[in-house]
């Protein structure tokens, strides 16, 4: 485990666990959602990398420049690739100091058919937490790819999540999209949209426009949640009956590489050999 700290500033990592976060807080409050003492999966963390795609692959099939790639399907039962690699790696230590680390994941070719290189930065400034996520494509082939940060935040009866969006996409029982629709029909989010009344959601929003905003009022704080202009999609995710929710900044929407729609729409990107891909996120706590 490593500590990151500036002032009331308190940030730990777990390189081993998918390079995650494990616990975020200001003033010993937390601003993620904690992990669990023991805690053994990204998934149980507070935010994690997501390198080389962010979320769905349907059935774990590929399609890209004309040929098919079978991914394993590696969230259980669960009948889609998800989230790619790097949440289920060990990262190693490129770099430490008291308030800043970065962390590499270095991946040769195998079920993911591309070998490639990501670097997390992560740095306690200015009242909040920096987080960069970079990927090189270091195969002799192009590569397709999308990045994400999978946050997770602490929800209680006041919790409101503020953002403005264009449109959802609306997904089938599995979470693939299948419908683009105008607004936010599920959740308030220009709003203001009460956490914890809203029902199950797992679903992209479009046409972002960073910040967004997460109050917090029984600890006293909101959370203005930045991202870097390449991140155009908002993913929320809120499970019913929970103490927590994740509201993820994207580069792309759910299966975008199986996509009919231009990469503009879909936001998949093509990295050329040695061509290398960025994204980053910003969290600024403030009083209420």
């Amino acid at each position: 485990m490593i500590t990151l700290t500036n002032g009331a500033l308190e940030l730990d990592l777990a390189p081993e666990i998918g390079g995650a976060v494990t616990r975020f807080a200001v003033g010993g409050k937390d601003v993620f959602r904690p992990a669990p003492n023991g805690a053994f999966a990204a998934l149980d963390a507070s935010s994690f990398a997501l390198v080389p795609y962010a979320n769905r692959i349907e059935n774990g099939v590929l399609r890209f420049q004309g040929r098919e790639y079978r991914l394993q399907r590696n969230f259980g039962d669960h009948p889609h690739s998800l989230h790619g690699d790097g949440w289920q790696s060990a990262w190693r230590v490129a770099s430490l100091s008291r308030d800043q680390a970065s962390l590499v994941h270095d991946h040769a070719a195998g079920d993911w058919p591309w070998t490639y290189s990501a670097e997390q930065v992560i740095a306690l400034a200015d009242g909040g937490a920096n987080l960069r996520l970079t990927i090189r494509n270091r195969d002799v082939s192009a590569m397709p790819t999308s990045l994400g940060f999978h946050p997770y935040f602490p929800r209680s009866a006041s919790t409101r999540l503020t953002a403005s969006v264009a449109g959802m996409w609306k997904s089938d029982a599995t979470m693939i999209p299948t419908e683009h629709v105008a607004g936010s029909p599920l959740l308030d989010l220009a709003h203001g949209a009460l956490v914890d009344k809203a029902p199950f959601v797992d679903n992209c929003f479009t046409g972002w426009k960073s910040p967004a905003r997460i109050d917090q009022p029984d600890a006293g704080f909101s959370i203005s949640l930045e991202a870097s202009p390449e991140c155009g999609f908002f993913h929320v995710y809120i499970p019913v009956g929970q103490n927590f929710f994740a509201a993820e900044p994207v580069s792309a929407m759910p299966n975008s590489f199986n996509r009919r729609e231009p990469a503009a729409v879909t936001g998949m990107r093509t990295l050329a050999p040695g061509e290398s891909f960025s994204i980053a996120m910003r969290l600024a706590v403030r009083s209420l």
